[in-house]
């Protein structure tokens, strides 16, 4: 199960990584497209809020990872 685990975890942030290139591919409204959107404008503060929410959510998923591999390796301890 942690290979899985971490699989997962790690492909969390490629997800995020690909939505602006996904979103202004296929036409999706996002936060990817948004962005894109955004950085052609010159709408830089807009743009670094969603890179730092971005951030956030990649480090709310390594956490959310490290958590699965307590509960399910008793031999890992935080």
């Amino acid at each position: 199960m942690i290979p899985i685990v971490t699989y997962i975890g790690l492909s969390i942030g490629g997800l995020l990584g690909g939505a602006p290139i996904t979103e202004t591919t296929l036409g999706w409204p996002g936060l990817g497209r948004y962005a894109v959107g955004r950085f052609l404008q010159y709408d830089y503060p807009v743009v670094m809020g969603l890179i730092m929410v971005t951030a956030v959510l990649i480090l709310l998923a390594n956490l959310f990872t490290d958590i699965l591999y307590t509960i399910i390796d008793p031999r890992v301890s935080l």
